[in-house]
């Protein structure tokens, strides 16, 4: 077994540290230590397990405190106990020993610390042999199921001969969820038991794994317990049909479409009134259907007999394919992403093409910008050169690369667009018609402003007004006062939900699956409210989330949130410090170790921060080498609540307002 942690009992000198809550004259301080003895431990088990420990505490001088045990990783803390110890004697307990990705076998440090009431602390390391479980099958636990038994593949030679990796291949239900279990790891029976969590295996997580293919039908699990990953899961539609279609035939989804709760492409289905049959609109042809089951989608692709994805050829017969930002089918997907931002045309005719792209959830009112392909991905493209007719305003415009942009949408509305390629793929002929699409959604309102549905989770109203210190009305969703709202927002009051913004219209994305809101100020018409007209600003860049650190707001326009703006010129934004990889903590909106950001005058790139103030306060914290970013040294409180504050914002000048902000855990 190779030794891969290092010896430290240091680590305490920085982990122990008592804090007075008031003087008292009667207090004795001590450099010594209780008497400890480390009676029992368990020397050798598996990663994802528990360790048992039984430690004996005297002191004859001062009252106990505490017993603390932390197991290390190298020098990492990876978990941590604390026993409160009222008297002398000997006190058991069990500290988890966590499997964590790419970590070999070896030998891992547990050290003790015994503390008293007079700050005397004696500490002790013992050692424990770790190993990942590595076992010939593992269980799948699936409630109300069959288990399904996991084998561990081996290759024949190589580096990954032995590796733990586990598969199991059956008929298995569209969506699957459960606990993978060892078989038992010593003489008691004890076994490993291992959820989800962010996104990954997790042996301290009791939420169930969510297989998920799409399809039900035969098809693979699989679980890795190095890399801790799983698949398929959250809904990727691993499985997919290619079949043949007609124009006009009824669509047969073998069962997997729920049509009271799934959402179809307006571009390939047309839905009866009563939602409950749908027949297929594109013209007749081979297509891919992905079954989406997270997004409740049907993905469609023009695919040739064999399955492969069609591309236009000189004459415009095949597929055109849309790329771009702030636009995407079921919602706004990853900007200019050649796979997943990639988007076939529908062949409704002879050489004629659409899509049908509904704002605000499928296309940004304010910065849409895409443009057409002659495949999925980069290669042809269409030029405005190309056009032979362009009639586009005044809902877009076209630049002379031949991106087409958002000018004037309204929300709330479908665009459908289409490209005529019968005069030849240098001869095109593009136009588009809005409409009021009907869709079956969910009878949600924000103070008496009907939602529209973006997804079959989230719904969003685009517009409503909204006064200072109201209390804000909800209808249609559980107990709002049970959600996340952001503090900056809002105020959790006996009347209810008190809004903490300076009056206006502002937009409510309400994510029904997550339970969270988010607010953005807006414009009376839903379009992205500016810094020029109504003092918005805008924050983009990493290191900072919402709601969780998963959800980085990054520098993807259209994906932003605006500050609060608490009193007239005062903006306020406030989140807990986290991991990069935390999905758990709601509120945790500042990464610990990294911020880099930026304020902007709109939904965009365009009028940005100029000269940026630190107050003193913030000068322990942050830095502005060009964004605003955490000063060199410094790093935040785990699990702390921070607080920026941004004021004295001057008026624009040559696209740049300067700006004065403040920075302190609260």
């Amino acid at each position: 077994m190779n030794r891969l942690f290092k010896i430290s009992v240091s680590v305490f000198a920085g982990m122990l540290i008592l804090t007075a809550c008031h003087k008292t004259p009667e207090l004795v301080l001590t450099d010594v230590g209780p008497d400890m003895t480390i009676h029992s431990w368990t020397e050798s088990t598996y990663m994802g397990a528990d360790i048992s420990f039984s430690v004996e505490v005297n002191d004859k001088d001062f009252a106990l405190s505490t017993l603390k045990a932390k197991l290390m990783y190298d020098e990492d803390v990876v978990s941590d106990v604390t026993i409160r110890t009222k008297e002398n004697g000997t006190y058991e307990g069990t500290i988890p020993a966590p499997l964590v990705k790419d970590v070999n076998n070896g030998i891992a440090t547990l050290a003790f610390a015994s503390q008293n009431v007079g700050m005397g602390l004696t500490c002790d390391t013992v050692y424990v042999a770790l190993k990942r479980p590595d076992f010939d099958q593992i269980t799948l636990k699936v409630e109300g199921q069959e288990d399904v038994v996991l084998k561990k593949q081996r290759a024949s030679s190589g580096k990954n001969a032995d590796s733990y990796s586990y598969k199991a291949t059956g008929p298995f239900p569209a969506k699957m969820s459960g606990l993978l279990v060892t078989p038992a790891i010593n003489d008691a029976g004890d076994v490993i038991t291992i959820g989800w969590k962010n996104d990954a295996l997790d042996a301290s997580s009791v939420k169930p794994i969510p297989f998920s293919s799409g399809l039900a039908g035969e098809y693979t699990i699989t679980a890795d317990l190095w890399a801790m990953t799983a698949d398929p899961v959250g809904g990727k539609a691993d499985v997919a049909s290619v079949a043949e279609y007609k124009q006009g035939q009824v669509v047969d989804f073998g069962g997997v479409v729920d049509f009271n709760n799934w959402t179809f492409d307006y571009d390939y289905f047309i839905l009866n009134e009563d939602f409950t049959e749908a027949t297929f609109r594109a013209a007749d042809g081979f297509y891919q259907f992905s079954y989406d089951s997270k997004n409740k989608w049907v993905k469609v692709e023009p695919v040739d007999k064999s399955g492969k994805t069609l591309s236009l050829n000189t004459e415009g017969e095949g597929a055109p394919w849309v790329i771009g930002a702030n636009i995407g089918k079921p919602v706004i997907g990853p900007g200019w992403d050649t796979d997943a931002g990639a988007y076939p045309m529908a062949k409704v005719a002879d050489k004629v093409y659409q899509i049908t792209l509904t704002t605000p959830g499928q296309m940004d009112l304010s910065s849409a910008d895409f443009k057409f392909f002659h495949q999925k991905g980069w290669g042809g493209e269409f030029l405005k050169s190309d056009y032979a007719e362009i009639n586009l305003d005044p809902a877009f415009e076209m630049t002379e690369t031949g991106n087409i942009q958002s000018k004037n949408l309204e929300g709330a509305m479908s665009y459908t667009i289409t490209l005529d390629l019968t005069g030849g793929v240098k001869a095109a002929k593009v136009s588009y018609e809005k409409f009021k699409m009907k869709v079956n959604k969910l009878d949600i309102t924000v103070n008496g402003v009907e939602a529209e549905k973006m997804s079959n989770t989230v719904y969003k109203v685009m517009a409503a007004k909204v006064d200072q210190n109201s209390i804000i009305s909800f209808s249609g969703i559980d107990n709002p006062l049970e959600w996340y709202v952001d503090p900056d927002h809002f105020s959790i009051t006996a009347e209810g939900l008190k809004f903490n913004a300076v009056s206006g219209y502002y937009s409510f994305e309400l994510d029904l699956e997550n339970k969270f809101v988010t607010v953005r100020r807006v414009k009376a018409d839903g379009k992205a409210a500016t810094y020029a007209d109504e003092g918005a600003i805008t924050i983009m860049g990493w290191g900072i989330a919402h709601p969780v650190m998963l959800k980085q707001l990054a520098w993807e326009t259209g994906q932003l949130i605006t500050l609060a703006e608490i009193s007239d010129g005062v903006y306020q934004f406030t989140g807990i410090a986290v991991e990069e990889s935390d999905g758990e903590t709601l509120g945790g909106r500042w990464r610990y170790d990294y911020v880099s950001i930026k304020f902007f005058g709109q939904a965009g790139w365009g009028d940005e921060q100029g000269t940026v103030t630190l107050t003193p306060e913030a000068q322990k914290w942050l830095s502005t080498p060009g964004n605003i970013e955490l000063a060199e040294g410094v790093t935040l409180e785990m699990g702390a609540t921070y607080v920026m504050t941004v004021t004295d914002c001057s008026a624009l000048n040559g696209g740049k307002f300067d700006c004065t902000v403040d920075f302190k855990k609260l």
